[in-house]
Order: structure tokens, then C-alpha cells, then sequence
């Protein structure tokens, strides 16, 4: 009888220990991983950081699991918070499927807006087909090529009659950062066969107080006498940020455009 209830004792204290040890896993295995970053203020790179270039940063470790930095993911990054910051979300699960989250800014030091490009010159011939949506892009730091992007808001353009005609374009990133631009497409009642001034650039960005070299921008004059070219820079104005245009002109005729955007330095 009484090796009954020693054994009795002895089974409930392994059941106390047992429940003891299950309630203790089961502590640990509901706890969240932990995410650390190794830069206390906001993480600075470059516009063409990677996810993976920004996993660098953070570590994460479990307590069941131990480390588990390389399951850390980049969830999601936020419009900008002020113009070349953002918000990200670093996220990762255990095995237990327990989740931990942490949230940091990122500035992208070198950030600037989305810039238009153009193909070609917005000077055409009467009733010459010349689509505006196929001669204006777009380019941005971070997201790359976005001219699909490009919205022609309002124009008033018509190549069947010889003018100037207001065009107006705006573009906007992944981080809802918007540039708009606003020129003068030129339809001029011309010889067709005369061939325009070719330029390597048909927009130039530059920051104010810095005057673009406009002779180097210059690709071929096609058959044009040199002496007879002149750079029309009467409008613009480098130390005031807008959009100017300066003229190509061959004998008093305009032969050529670059549009200018003058920026804040």
C-alpha cells in the first residue's frame, strides 16, 4: 500500500513537471522574433538601392529558433513622407509562424523628381504627323523608365494649322512624387525637305546659376553654314528655376529647340 502511493507522488510530480515544461514550450514558441537595425535614425542610400542591398541593415533572432536575420523580407515601402524619404516595413516569421514587424525611413540622398525626355524636337511641318505621346518621356532615379506613365493633361494642339500651341504633361512615381512640365509645341507653314538642326538633347535639366553648354548639345547642322547659326538665349533666364526655351536659329529661321528646366540647387 504504501509503495502504491509513493508511486502515485512519484507520477504526479513528472505530470507537474511535464505540464510545467509543455506550459514553458508553449511560452517560448508564441513568442514574436525580434528585428533589430543597426542604424538608430533614418537609413541613408542611394536611389537604386536594392531589397536586398536594405536587408543589410536588420537582423532578426527567435527564441525557439535562433537567428533567422535571412528570413527578414522588405513587406512594403510607403508613398514619401517628404520629398526622398519613405517608409518601409521589414517583416519576418518564425517557424511557429509568429510575426514581428519593424518600420524605418529611408532618404535617398541622391533623389530628385521624375524627369521628362523628349525623342525629338517639338517643331513640326503643317500637317505633319507628329503624336505628342510618342515624343515625350519619362525618366525617374528609382523606378527607371516611366514613360508609360506620362499623362498629356490639357493641349491644344493641331498640326493642320501653323502656330504655337501649349502643351502640358505631368508624370508620377511609385512614391506619388509628381513633376509637371508646360511648352510650346511650334507647327511652322514650311519647306519640309529644309532639315532642322539635330541636337543630342531636346530637353535639358540644370541647376540654377549653371548655364548649360548649348554649342556641345549641337549633333550635326545639316548643311547649315555655321556662321549663320545663332543661339537664341534672349528668354532664358538661369538664375530664376522654370522652363525656358532657347533657339537654334539658321539665317533669322528657327531650326532647332531644346527646352530648358532650370531646378533650385
Amino acid at each position: 500500500m504504501r509503495g502504491l502511493r509513493i508511486l502515485v507522488c512519484i507520477l504526479t510530480v513528472i505530470s507537474i513537471i511535464a505540464t510545467t515544461l509543455l506550459w514553458f514550450r508553449s511560452i517560448k514558441m508564441n513568442e514574436r522574433p525580434v528585428i533589430r537595425c543597426s542604424v538608430s535614425g533614418d537609413i541613408e542610400v542611394k536611389s537604386d538601392v536594392t531589397d536586398k542591398e536594405l536587408l543589410k541593415f536588420v537582423t532578426a533572432t527567435d527564441s525557439h529558433d535562433g537567428d533567422i536575420t535571412n528570413k527578414i523580407v522588405v513587406e512594403r515601402k510607403s508613398y514619401f513622407i517628404t520629398k526622398g524619404v519613405t517608409s518601409i516595413n521589414y517583416a519576418v516569421c518564425d517557424s511557429d509562424n509568429n510575426v514581428a514587424k519593424i518600420e524605418k525611413h529611408i532618404k535617398f540622398t541622391d533623389y530628385h523628381s521624375p524627369r521628362f525626355t523628349f525623342k525629338n524636337d517639338f517643331i513640326t511641318y503643317y500637317r505633319t504627323t507628329n503624336d505628342l505621346t510618342n515624343i515625350v518621356g519619362a525618366e525617374d532615379v528609382y523606378d527607371g523608365d516611366i514613360s508609360d506613365r506620362v499623362k498629356i493633361i490639357s493641349s491644344n494642339y493641331n498640326n493642320a494649322f501653323a502656330g504655337e500651341y501649349d502643351v502640358n504633361c505631368k508624370v508620377t512615381n511609385s512614391f506619388g512624387d509628381t513633376s509637371e512640365i508646360n511648352f510650346m509645341a511650334i507647327v511652322v507653314d514650311d519647306d519640309p525637305d529644309v532639315k532642322k538642326v539635330k541636337l543630342k538633347n531636346y530637353i535639358i535639366y540644370t541647376t540654377k546659376g549653371e548655364t548649360p553648354d548649348f554649342n556641345a548639345n549641337i549633333l550635326s547642322l545639316n548643311g547649315s553654314n555655321e556662321n549663320s547659326l545663332r543661339i537664341n538665349t534672349d528668354k532664358f533666364d538661369v538664375n530664376t528655376p522654370g522652363t525656358y526655351s532657347v533657339l537654334y536659329e539658321v539665317s533669322g529661321l528657327v531650326r532647332g529647340r531644346v527646352i530648358v528646366v532650370v531646378e533650385e540647387a
